[in-house]
């Protein structure tokens, strides 16, 4: 049946009496006896484990005998030769009460004329204050800044706005996927894509946005950056020590990762346009994003060096930022 309890047999007999059982059936019988036996007993474990203080067990008996095996009966004979176990009141008030015997040693031994209380030796932590807490590190997402970006600045509303958040979207899916395609299919792959994806846009852009994404991942300096075995979106999280201060908790995710036998890089794309051609054209929220993500993986990796990179889909280029850039924007925000 398709509403039968987990473990029910494929098939139903027709069962009449038990005289006229064949081997089979017995054994079903006998199965099916002790399944609702142990059933019994379980149901019975789970009520009295619910007990906080005290458990009461207790029922009526009419004309006929109590059945065999009941609940009262079960845990009368389970305590019935224990210390501890013993009957109180008289005739119809007589009950039976069971207590633990060390509890009532420990009842006496608590009362502060005893001997037992004078002798009695406390624990030292007994005495001792509380450790304080530790301080909870403060949460920092190197992705979210207070700042206003060039490109939301030039393209703040409007249409504007819209196709250039379409196209970053668009290229950025592009430097995701391509490095997993062998390099004489990206092309087509590309294409084929946009096709779908861009379909708003002309054919010549669709060709631009092929030309950028290729030649980025084409070039020479960073090319371990789109090798197999690189990776796209990353999440990173790990805790930066501050002198004197509670950590940073450091939370994000990384658009481009590889990790070779001599360096670590970081590939973090942007579509500004136009794109900044100095680092001190960089706005310092890119630049405190890839300095914590720096500082998480110089410790994962502390045998490597771990290069940060800029990626400029506009250009397209490829900026990488100086150590000595990153470990000040760290030295500034480990300080403030």
């Amino acid at each position: 049946a398709p509403r039968a309890a987990p473990g029910t047999p494929d098939r139903l007999v027709w069962a009449g009496r038990k005289a006229m059982d064949v081997g089979a059936v017995t054994a079903a019988r006998e199965r099916a006896r002790a399944e609702a036996e142990h059933e019994h007993r379980r149901l019975l474990y789970v009520a009295m484990t619910r007990a906080a203080d005290w458990l009461i067990v207790a029922g009526c008996e009419g004309q006929r005998a109590r059945p065999q095996g009941c609940w009262y009966d079960l845990v009368l004979d389970g305590l019935r030769d224990r210390e501890g176990f013993e009957t109180i009141g008289e005739g119809d008030e007589q009950i039976w009460r069971y207590r633990k015997v060390a509890e009532t040693a420990s009842v006496a031994a608590a009362s502060p004329t005893g001997e037992a209380a004078s002798a009695r030796t406390w624990p030292d932590w007994l005495r001792r204050n509380a450790p304080a807490e530790p301080e909870r590190p403060v949460g920092v997402t190197p992705s979210e800044s207070d700042e206003t970006t060039h490109d939301e600045r030039v393209a703040s509303s409007g249409e504007a706005r819209r196709v250039a958040i379409a196209r970053g979207i668009l290229i950025h899916r592009l430097m995701q996927s391509l490095p997993d395609i062998a390099p004489g299919r990206r092309a087509e792959a590309a294409r084929r894509y946009l096709a779908r994806a861009g379909s708003e846009f002309t054919t010549d852009k669709q060709e631009a946005f092929v030309a950028t994404t290729l030649r980025l991942l084409d070039e020479g300096r960073f090319a371990a950056l789109f090798a197999p075995g690189s990776r796209a979106e990353v999440p990173i999280v790990g805790r930066i020590a501050r002198a004197g201060k509670t950590s940073l908790l450091v939370s994000g995710q990384i658009d481009r990762l590889a990790v070779t036998d001599e360096v670590v890089l970081i590939g973090d794309y942007k579509t500004n346009r136009p794109a900044p051609r100095t680092l001190a054209e960089v706005p310092s929220a890119y630049l405190r994003q890839l300095a914590l993500y720096r500082a998480v993986l110089r410790k994962l990796y502390p045998d490597r060096a771990v290069r940060a990179v800029l990626v400029w889909t506009d250009v397209p280029d490829l900026m990488e930022v100086s150590a000595e850039a990153l470990d000040a924007e760290v030295a500034r925000l480990t300080s403030a």
